[in-house]
């Protein structure tokens, strides 16, 4: 069968919200107690990628948000038309950006340092996202891939203390015929916590600095997305800057450099395109013990109200999200997972004949952090944000091994 040609288009929609008219929290720390900014850092953005081939398209979107909620992604594809499975939408998970849980219906409740639902953000936000699909569909024009990964030394580390983490940048290159950029994908596992929650300003922060930097260098118009991969459990490694603004800035050149160097040296490759969405069944909703305990000391909230809570925020099912454009494969997860379960899903990826294989955080829907068993019962921060219990990381990597084999 002869090889269907790539068509590729980009944009770039500013989705920060007008503080006068929207009321919105700062979301990333519970210490800011729902405070709204004080101003806007830098603003921040919804960057699309349109791509097809043959009958088959998709449309990879990265927001400089902290998550997204489903019902972020159900009012972008009744916006768009498009079918789930062709839409890969991603948060870059800075902590400084609005609180994406005022975008999240299933938060309907008043909870301390927690965004609630706004029904006028997310119609904003909305339709923002899907002013950015609807330009880059339009700008589709004849295109070429070319892919590269590397490891990078000393960028980041796991925070709960294990040797394992996932230290591979992965990046795509998009041209025209003509050998202009399009677009360069960018995949890197870093929480975007190097502004403390003292900083209350909205900022892309990190990823910001990455994308704003790639696409001055590539220029021509070209839109450079920064997919989170498998950062569950890892901080990036500052160690330079006299303040935080510096440190944020200096990081994120550190990783444009990187990605520059491997965009130069991405090999190219033939562009089929397909997608996937496996539907994961979660176990059923339980607040982990020392979330228990926390929140009862803390907030004084009775148990079988944080019982009732805890259910009425954690779905019963997720998506897994797969698009492979050649030969890379991108493996969506709809929440943080871990450095184990990313680089389990790079394994399966690559013995189902894939080279490149890029885990994603925060991808169409969120479900809390996602952990192995073993490390949801070691407790801890990331385990009380758990919403589904010690067996949801084995439910939904049940559904990415099984969206691999659909591929």
């Amino acid at each position: 069968m002869a090889q269907r040609r790539l068509r590729a288009g980009a944009a770039r929609v500013d989705i920060t919200p007008d503080l006068s008219k929207i009321r919105i929290q700062l979301g990333g720390y519970n210490a800011r107690l729902n405070m709204p900014p004080t101003g806007v850092h830098d603003p921040i953005y919804a960057r699309a990628l349109a791509v097809e081939t043959g009958e088959q398209s998709a449309v990879i979107v990265a927001m400089d948000h902290l998550l997204i909620p489903y019902s972020l992604t159900r009012a972008v594809l009744q916006a768009t038309g498009l079918h789930p499975a062709q839409l890969f939408i991603s948060a870059s998970h800075t902590h400084c950006a609005p609180d994406s849980n005022g975008l999240n219906e299933r938060m309907r409740f008043p909870l301390p340092g927690v965004g609630t639902f706004l029904p006028e953000f997310l119609e904003f936000t909305a339709e923002r996202v899907a002013q950015a699909i609807r330009q880059a569909r339009e700008r589709m024009r004849p295109a070429t891939l070319a892919l590269a990964a590397a490891e990078l030394p000393n960028l980041n580390r796991n925070r709960r203390g294990r040797p394992l983490i996932d230290r591979t940048m992965t990046v795509a290159r998009i041209d025209d015929t003509q050998h202009k950029p399009i677009a360069a994908v960018v995949v890197f596992a870093a929480h975007p916590t190097i502004y403390p929650h003292t900083m209350m300003q909205v900022s892309a922060e990190f990823p910001g600095v990455l994308q704003a930097t790639l696409e001055r260098v590539l220029g021509r118009g070209a839109v450079a997305l920064y997919l989170n991969g498998a950062q569950g459990d890892v901080s990036p490694v500052t160690n330079a800057g006299k303040d935080d603004h510096e440190r944020v800035r200096l990081y994120g050149t550190a990783l444009a450099n990187h990605a520059q160097r491997l965009l130069q040296a991405a090999r190219p490759t033939p562009a089929r395109l397909r997608i996937h969405q496996q539907s994961a069944r979660l176990p059923e909703a339980q607040p982990h013990p020392e979330f228990r305990e926390s929140t009862g000391r803390d907030f004084k909230i009775p148990e079988a109200l944080l019982n009732q809570l805890v259910k009425q925020i954690a779905p019963e099912t997720a998506p897994v999200s797969l698009l492979a454009l050649g030969d890379l494969l991108l493996v969506g997860f709809p929440g943080e997972p871990i450095s184990s379960l990313g680089l389990q899903a790079r394994e399966l990826g690559r013995s189902a004949g894939f080279p490149y294989v890029a885990p994603v955080a925060l991808v169409n829907e969120w479900i809390g952090y996602i952990l192995t068993r073993h490390e949801y019962l070691k407790g801890g921060y990331e385990a009380t944000i758990s919403f589904n219990g010690p067996d949801a990381g084995n439910a939904i990597m049940g559904a990415v091994q099984a969206g691999i084999r659909a591929l």
